[in-house]
């Protein structure tokens, strides 16, 4: 799964949204948190960029998506630590910030990818089922996992 998502971060950090993987399961869901309002929710989402990618990527001259860190859940969840960097085509101004993914597999493929703007979020909802309500067990985790490499 990590090779695979290696080279899905090799074209997003590059701009490259085109590529269909075909690590994709036929019925691969797409998400967008709630800090993603126009956009949010999750779908099946079959086109390669799909519509709200589409509806993402649109004001944006420019916009990247670089894997920074992979956080292995479990045996079906990978939490990777994205940078967003991108250029607005109205303002001209450069964005550079952190955010996350959350990819879900099932025999191999991946049967889900939810966006997240939010590190601590993400992490949370990956790690949900295994902290089980444990405040302090999450926030030892998101501690420890989200020092990023420079």
């Amino acid at each position: 799964m990590l090779a695979q998502l290696r080279e899905v971060y090799r074209h997003w950090s590059a701009g490259d949204w085109t590529p269909a993987f075909g690590f994709y399961a036929r019925e691969m869901k797409w998400g967008w948190s709630a800090e993603f309002p126009d956009i949010a929710g999750v779908y099946a989402d079959t086109e390669t960029p799909n519509s709200r990618l589409q509806t993402w990527l649109e004001p944006w001259e420019s916009w990247y998506c670089s894997a920074e860190d992979y956080v292995q859940v479990g045996e079906d969840t990978i939490v990777v630590l994205t940078r967003y960097q991108g250029r607005g085509k109205a303002s001209g101004m450069w964005i550079d910030t952190e955010g996350a993914h959350v990819w879900k597999f099932r025999d191999g493929e991946a049967v889900r990818l939810e966006v997240f703007a939010d590190r601590a979020r993400a992490l949370c909802e990956a790690y949900a089922a295994s902290c089980a309500g444990s405040v302090a067990g999450l926030a030892s985790v998101i501690s420890e996992r989200t020092t990023l490499r420079t």
